[in-house]
């Protein structure tokens, strides 16, 4: 094997002024001066015997073999930082110091007891944790940068091991003033026709497939007037009267929003813990049962404390 002539130093210039389209830019990005990256890129044109850049009006651009090029040095430098991020993550855990994402739309409850796992905990593991989307938490699993996911489900993946965390009924969310809020529960043909807000359609698009399936099954489509990211958002345009959404229960708490459950309780939200199944290092092992474990007693100390009336609505 030949040692590259091409060093990671030399691509990350290249790399860096495509980006910002100047050397004094991809200078301040990279911490260096702009002679520095120049000399860099000037570098790897020698030893290519090609140009990469030419000067244009908006800045440095491009030429045809530079596009080339540019692909290729991107590939490499990624995956050196992510051989870097997957050697100081496998560090972590003989450390006993998890790398944990959790999705940024978690049920209020279960963020809470995540965010304070480590103080109720009697354990020698310590957490950093990564808010985030679902699918690029899990991405990240699979690439090894993050020990665990904690997320909805599902996002399947070869590579992954899925263990169930909690689950909740789904329910309608309908302003004061809807006349939905004045029935005790909302039936699958109440919503016919009614204007729906789509939540997460486009970062979880399994999710809301599941939702659209659940009423389709009854004879409903659902008419979608508007997209939501998340709750939160999806909460307001209720309150503005935009639309119902459906959420998890525990997200649906609003002080001007008011939440019905539907007639079965068929219709859940799962939130799950992700790991890659060749990951069986003790220390995350020991994590998940703990989590696991304590997740399991809380959800049926939540399921004893619930009256009979609300089991039956759930």
């Amino acid at each position: 094997m030949r040692i590259p002539a091409l060093t990671i130093d030399i691509l990350v210039a290249v790399v860096a002024l495509v980006k910002r389209r100047t050397y004094v830019l991809a200078g301040e990005e990279l911490s260096l001066s702009a002679s520095a990256v120049h000399k860099r890129v000037r570098t790897a044109e020698n030893l290519l015997g090609r140009r990469l850049f030419i000067g244009t009006d908006e800045g440095m651009s491009l030429t045809k073999e530079g596009q080339i090029f540019y692909a290729d040095a991107t590939r490499t430098v990624e995956q050196a930082l992510l051989a870097e991020e997957r050697m100081k993550s496998f560090a972590g855990l003989d450390a006993r110091r998890l790398l944990v994402g959790h999705s940024t739309y978690l049920p209020p409850p279960l963020l809470g007891f995540l965010m304070r796992f480590e103080g109720i905990e009697n354990t020698t593991i310590r957490i950093r944790h990564c808010p985030g989307l679902t699918a690029a938490l899990v991405g990240r699993v699979v690439d090894g940068t993050l020990h665990v996911a904690v997320g909805e489900l599902p996002f399947a993946h070869p590579a992954l091991l899925t263990r169930q965390l909690s689950e909740e009924p789904v329910v309608a969310c309908v302003p004061k003033s809807h006349p939905l809020a004045l029935k005790p529960l909302v039936r699958f043909e109440d919503l016919d026709d009614v204007p729906v807000i789509a939540v997460g359609r486009e970062h979880s698009p399994q999710q809301y497939e599941e939702v659209e399936e659940y009423f389709e099954g009854s004879g409903v489509r659902l008419r979608v007037v508007a997209d939501a990211f998340g709750p939160p958002e999806a909460l307001h345009m209720v309150e503005q009267n935009v639309g119902i959404c459906l959420l998890g229960a525990s997200s649906a708490r609003n002080s001007t929003v008011i939440s019905k459950p539907l007639p079965a309780r068929t219709l859940t939200r799962k939130i799950g813990v992700y790991v890659r199944e060749d990951n069986r290092h003790p220390a995350l092992s020991e994590f998940v049962d703990l989590l696991l474990r304590k997740a399991t007693s809380r959800q049926e100390g939540h399921s004893r404390q619930s009256t009979p009336a609300q089991r039956r609505h759930h």
